[in-house]
């Protein structure tokens, strides 16, 4: 299914529900980097490819392990204590939103289309860079990490937005990159578009600028 498509489900949703890292803004650059800093400072030199495989996991999960099979025991506070994504990342001012996505929020707005942002993100996080894109006034709600028991795969995360919302799942759609954003909309019952990733959704969208 095409941009046509995409476009076709838009005009009809009620709501719209976005991923934050790789979909509203690409994070992975600057994480990459910060957590190649937190192992150099706990005494690792870290390889591109190891870094890599951190992408779509919990940092503070994967520095500790990577540190422990190379005889370092760092526990998730140590790894936490050089590792600040709220300044570092959402924070920073290279960070800016994906081409076309303030626009296609604005013509969503205008139609009265809410918005909601659906992340494994902390809510501070995300609000602190919606704020400094000059996009929170285009939200409506924002569900992080903090607000669910369970997170991507599991339904909960789109299904408290829609809930928050007060919006059926038939009424959205949903945009994410990673295969467990993917799987968590479609498990609600969200049309889904995948972002510039390759997980099974019902289209796939490589650049917002496709659909103005």
């Amino acid at each position: 299914m095409g941009q046509a498509t995409i476009r076709e489900q838009l005009a009809l949703a009620r709501c719209a529900l976005f991923d934050f890292d790789g979909v509203i803004a690409d994070t992975e650059p600057l994480y990459v980097e910060l957590d190649r800093h937190a192992l150099r400072a706990l005494g690792y030199e870290a390889t591109d490819e190891e870094l890599n495989g951190f992408i779509g996991k919990a940092s503070e999960v994967e520095g500790p392990a990577l540190l422990r099979r190379h005889g370092i025991q760092a526990s998730q506070e140590d790894y936490l204590s050089v590792w600040d994504s709220d300044r570092d990342i959402y924070g920073s001012p290279e960070l800016v939103p994906n081409s076309g996505l303030p626009e296609l929020w604005e013509s969503l707005r205008e139609r009265g289309c809410r918005i909601a942002v659906v992340s494994t993100t902390r809510c501070i996080s995300l609000v602190r860079a919606l704020n400094n894109f000059g996009l929170l006034t285009y939200v409506d709600a924002i569900v992080g990490r903090e607000m669910v028991s369970h997170m991507k795969p599991d339904p909960e995360p789109y299904l408290r937005a829609l809930q928050i919302l007060g919006r059926e799942a038939g009424e959205a759609i949903a945009f994410d990159d990673s295969p467990s954003g993917v799987a968590s909309a479609r498990a609600a019952g969200v049309y889904t578009v995948c972002y510039r990733g390759d997980a099974l959704a019902d289209a796939q969208l490589d650049d917002f600028d496709e659909l103005l």
